[in-house]
């Protein structure tokens, strides 16, 4: 069979997405580009309301190349499989959570898979595989992947199969799946269920084969990584990213996003005392006021913030810290913009990800409506960007003729570019280094996004 893999939403998804691809490659099927595919796989989003809207649509694309099938999981399947099979007899939703539904999609994929003509999905003699309805929508026809764990396993364990081979220069490696925190706007805890931790033993093992496949730069990921704790060693996130970072031909050790709450003592251990351990973290703010951040559900205060991130820059001076800002959420007045503004500067966040709020059906924001109209979050939006874009600026130039090491992932013929430590962008004249290299190099001038720089010791 000839399948192709595409995945919307965050690095977990982009994970998820990968272990299903691995256990195709695994059943001898062979991945080709989506115009040539027989089948697609598509790992879904429901983050935001549009989110599950670009799924759907990314499924009816697909449905135009004339595939037998379109294999859809992920979150928007699991809140509501039936709005996908309802779309074309040849969709087959997959629910459940991403380990066994990888298992069921190889296992419907492989010799001796037949078609269900009762329930209009794909079953394989043997599969533990589900096809009764469930709550919250799902379609009697979606295949549902029991969660199975092997005898006497600590129920808040979490498995994942090896993965493939990878020509990416930045593994993600994925340790941790669901949340427990519960935010009034977020739906996520429904689709992913409780916080559980995969055993370090795996994950140590998952990261040296990501090293033998030419992986330099590995990215710990999760829902809510930072809730991370070792089933079998008791290990935190920190302490599970210092061994990482001392396996042979570890050369940096990244963390994707962690919640203010979970920037523990560990964690800024590990950012002060392992050199491979990135000094960049991405800590979601979504609100500067206290009234606001209340509503939502989270749990910090604006000075709460504040004060971890003080206490990261005390730990680690040259760290980055970048967040996520949510605009317009209905509590959210103009001063409480005003202040978020304000906290956004006394942290010195360097960049900030803003995202306009959508109610959620299915969360408990849902009940407080839509009250900021569409034009003042575009307003409140681009203030916001504006900022963000001004603080970027003084980040980098902060770099301008200083020596950075930069990490090669994307090679053109006009130039070369990849991320430092810290993630900035930068940028290299073609043919200074090949993609996964690890160049010195000095810091010469803002460009676009990041700095335009030369390889140490050359003159361009």
């Amino acid at each position: 069979m000839r399948f192709a893999v595409k995945f919307l939403g965050c690095k977990v998804s982009q994970a998820d997405a990968m272990l299903a691809r691995r256990a195709l490659l695994d059943a001898g099927h062979v991945e080709v580009a989506e115009v040539d595919a027989d089948v697609h796989v598509i790992n879904t989003c429901c983050i935001t309301s549009a989110a599950e809207a670009k799924s759907r649509q990314s499924v009816r694309r697909s449905l135009k190349l004339g595939p037998r099938a379109v294999y859809v999981s992920g979150c928007a399947v699991n809140l509501g499989a039936r709005q996908f099979a309802e779309i074309d007899a040849r969709v087959k939703p997959f629910v459940g959570v991403a380990e066994e539904v990888a298992e069921a999609i190889r296992r419907a994929s492989g010799p001796g898979a037949c078609v269900d003509v009762e329930h209009g999905a794909l079953r394989h003699p043997g599969t533990s595989l589900s096809l009764e309805s469930s709550p919250g929508g799902e379609h009697p026809g979606a295949l549902r992947a029991l969660e199975s764990s092997p005898g006497g396993e600590h129920p808040g364990t979490l498995r994942v199969a090896a993965p493939p081979r990878e020509a990416r220069t930045r593994g993600f490696l994925k340790v941790q799946d669901g949340c427990d925190c519960h935010c009034a706007y977020c739906i996520i805890p429904t689709v992913r269920g409780p916080a559980r931790s995969r055993p370090a033993s795996g994950v140590l093992r998952e990261a040296r084969r990501r090293i033998a496949n030419g992986q330099p730069e590995l990215v710990m990921t999760g829902i809510s990584v930072g809730d991370y704790r070792d089933p079998e060693r008791g290990l935190e996130l920190g302490e599970l990213m210092r061994e990482v970072a001392r396996i042979q031909g570890v050369e940096r050790v990244r963390l994707s996003s962690v919640e203010v709450i979970h920037v523990k003592d560990s964690l800024l251990e590990a950012l002060a005392g392992e050199p491979k351990v990135c000094p960049h973290l991405h800590v979601p703010l979504q609100s500067g006021d206290d009234n606001v951040l209340e509503a939502m559900g989270r749990h910090y205060s604006a000075a709460e913030y504040l004060r971890a991130i003080d206490a990261l820059r005390a730990a680690v001076p040259h760290v980055n810290v970048t967040t996520d800002v949510i605009v317009g959420f209905p509590t959210e007045d103009v001063a409480a913009f005003e202040r978020t503004l304000e906290l956004i500067d006394a942290a010195a966040i360097s960049r900030v990800h803003a995202f306009p709020y959508s109610p959620r059906p299915g969360t408990a924001a849902e009940a407080l409506g839509d009250r900021v109209s569409p034009q003042e979050k575009k307003r409140r939006s681009g203030e916001l960007r504006g900022r963000s874009e001004v603080r970027s600026r003084h980040h980098r130039a902060a770099k301008l003729g200083g020596p950075e090491r930069v990490l090669v992932d994307k090679v053109a013929d006009t130039q070369v570019s990849g991320y430092t430590a810290d993630y900035t962008r930068c940028y290299l004249p073609a043919g200074a280094a090949a993609a996964g290299e690890l160049v010195p190099v000095l810091c010469e001038e803002l460009h676009a996004d990041g700095i335009r720089c030369r390889p140490a010791g050359r003159t361009l």
